[in-house]
């Protein structure tokens, strides 16, 4: 019912603009159009998708502010060309000849008078309603391919105005699409617009400004079916708004073959056409569309605050999109990369912004250069310049940028960790909550029990041979140590340090090990550490973080070890610990009632679901034999999995 409703009121609504339309002067009704126009790109919400459309295809060429000219610009020719689509009935020969310019008009005579049929390749761009009118003026109307609109009164009428001086409207389905073909057969000419998405299913996926989507194959299957004649022809409206039809060269169309991949050069070679008059004209193409609705390049954009933690949580999530080769069945995937280090002038900028940028998030579109209140000049440059699907980030103070970034890119939004008051009740695409995390969860969030954690991006096979090279003993250790530090009222103790190298050395048949510090591991400890290491019989090699600052150093001990032992102060190299499928000791080096609670309930629910082996000072020796026999815990690939099905969806 609600259908037919509008079905109604926009037959009406049609028909009393048109009597309007074609009452006025020329000039009186286009200026009109043009005046509703630009009245409708204050209501549009799709002026929001065609800024970030002209963002991705223009880049930081193009201030915010030639976007939204463009698209207020778009707004009134549109509303311009809905006038002269109203005013079809009253055009004649001579009002063609004194308002439409054609270059390279003899491209068209020659290609008509070949008698083998035309299809007439355009765009959405300019007024292409016009080009049938103007066609059919000249003595050649065409058979245009239409797509059937759901309310049929508004489209029979609109048909009506489209074939009012001689061309056929057909529409893109059975019968009709045969009659196409046998009027390219007897020589007729057909005009097809190809320049919109073909779907998530069909056509050929192709970048088109830099981006791979699907275009549509099927004017060129037909012309290849019916030997007809590929011709390229725009149309765009003239600053005193006059028209200019321009004629390009034909295309080349092969044979006809089964294989659809063999139109990849003749489709580049019209995307090539389309983009180059999109460039000259880009205030007259359909932006607001979501032509790049189903698309095979996903740019993601990494928020980084300098934590390396962090970093590799949100590295994590951008692995396992870029492990995703395919989507709705079809590979071809692409995943540019960007990490933005985010960097406030101060410790007050950072906390003005945080408060502010909840109600400044909403509305930030276009307005990013704000941020240089807040941000250093490099972070702020680099903000309003990124282009991205996807925004990531871990941790609180980076989620006011992330909701930022992901507004004025029409960016999905992913963040890691649980977003603080006032930012969970916002709206993210995907957040990323460790279970020990308490209060209040966003929608579309998901609960796991380790916190994401990648690699470091250095070749691991490279760096594994680099550190085996200097352990002796060719290079094998059994176990790998990972020492912390202190955290907030968590103090790591030396006696306990010193109890857990004996559980190591004192016992015949001990395993052997290499050990790592952090950069939070106090300095009497790193001191011990090298006075003690030299007499040492199992240790195979001391690492320590703030004199050796080689990448990937915790990676490749990981994958070097059969089983590690972790302090237990760090949330996430227990994770990654954890994550890397190797039996884990977490190991007690200080006041375990001293830890943050989150910290205990993490803990805990990690032993509940035998994925760690907890130890202190009196129970080491016992847990070490006993975590040599264990299996390896499978929490880490089932939650790797669960997270991959969660980006798929969102993808």
């Amino acid at each position: 019912m609600k259908d037919v409703l509008i079905d109604t009121a926009g037959f009406w609504a049609v028909r009393f603009a048109a009597r309007i339309a074609q009452v006025l002067p020329e000039r009186a009704a286009l200026f009109l159009g043009g005046v509703f126009g630009q009245a409708a790109f204050y209501f549009s919400p799709r002026r929001h998708q065609a800024y970030a459309d002209l963002k991705a295809a223009f880049g930081e060429s193009w201030t915010p502010q030639k976007r939204w000219y463009t698209i207020r610009c778009h707004y009134r020719h549109i509303g311009q060309s809905a006038v002269e689509l109203l005013r079809f009935p009253l055009l004649d020969l001579s009002k063609v000849h004194e308002s439409v310019e054609i270059r390279h008009f003899e491209r068209f005579q020659k290609a008509v008078g070949e008698g083998r049929g035309v299809l007439l390749l355009t765009a959405h761009l300019g007024n292409w309603e016009l080009l049938q009118i103007v066609s059919s003026l000249l003595g050649k109307p065409i058979h245009a391919l239409m797509r059937e609109q759901k309310h049929s009164r508004l489209n029979a009428l609109l048909n009506n105005f489209r074939q009012i001086k001689g061309s056929r409207v057909v529409r893109n389905r059975g019968m009709d699409l045969r009659g196409l073909v046998r009027a390219l057969k007897n020589g007729d000419l057909v005009g097809v617009l190809a320049d919109q998405s073909a779907g998530k299913n069909g056509g050929l996926i192709l970048p088109f400004f830099n981006r791979k989507t699907t275009v549509p194959t099927g004017s060129f299957e037909i012309a290849s079916r019916t030997g007809a004649l590929l011709l390229p022809a725009f149309i765009s409206r003239k600053t005193d708004g006059t028209h200019l039809i321009q004629v390009e060269e034909p295309i080349e169309c092969p044979p006809h073959e089964k294989d659809a991949a063999r139109f990849e050069k003749p489709l580049r070679e019209y995307l090539k056409l389309v983009e180059k008059h999109i460039r000259d004209f880009p205030d007259q193409w359909l932006w607001a569309k979501k032509r790049w609705k189903y698309s095979w390049t996903k740019r993601l954009v990494i928020l980084s605050d300098g934590k390396p933690g962090h970093v590799k949580q949100s590295q994590a999530i951008a692995q396992a999109f870029q492990a995703m080769d395919s989507q709705y069945g079809r590979s071809g995937m692409e995943y540019p990369l960007e990490t933005i280090q985010v960097r406030y002038k101060s410790s007050w900028h950072r906390k003005f912004f945080y408060l502010l940028a909840f109600f400044m998030a909403p509305w930030i579109q276009g307005r990013l250069s704000l941020l240089r209140l807040f941000f250093d000049c490099e972070t702020s440059a680099a903000l309003e310049k990124a282009q991205a699907d996807f925004v990531i980030s871990t941790g609180s103070s980076l989620v006011p940028v992330n909701l930022c970034l992901a507004k004025e890119n029409r960016a999905k939004s992913v963040v890691v960790m649980r977003p603080p008051f006032p930012y969970d009740l916002c709206r993210y695409d995907l957040a990323v909550i460790p279970e020990h995390d308490l209060g209040r969860v966003p929608e579309q969030s998901i609960r796991l029990l380790l916190t994401p954690s990648a690699p470091h991006a250095q070749s691991h096979t490279d760096a594994v041979s680099a550190l085996a090279s200097e352990i002796s003993g060719h290079g094998k250790v059994d176990a790998g140590i990972f020492l912390g530090g202190p955290t907030r009222d968590y103090e790591m103790s030396g006696q306990a340090v010193k109890t857990l190298f004996d559980a190591f050395e004192r016992p015949e048949g001990a395993p052997a090990y290499a050990v790592t510090t952090s950069r939070r591991t106090p300095e009497e400890v790193c001191r011990y550490l090298k006075e003690e290491s030299t007499r040492w019989k199992k240790c195979r090699k001391l690492i320590i973080a703030s004199e050796d600052t080689r990448s990937g150093v915790v990676e490749c001990m990981i994958q070097m070890a059969k089983f590690l032992v972790v302090t237990e102060d760090s949330i996430s190299m227990v994770s990654e610990a954890v994550s890397s499928g190797k039996s884990v000791i977490v190991f007690a080096s200080g006041d375990t009632s001293k830890l943050p609670r989150k910290h205990e309930r993490f803990l805990n629910l990690l032993e509940q679901r035998k994925a760690i082996v907890r130890a202190d000072a009196g129970t080491l020796a016992a847990k070490l034999a006993l975590v040599q026999s264990m299996d390896a815990p499978v929490i880490a690939e089932h939650e790797k999995e669960t997270l991959r099905k969660k980006l798929q969806e969102i993808l």
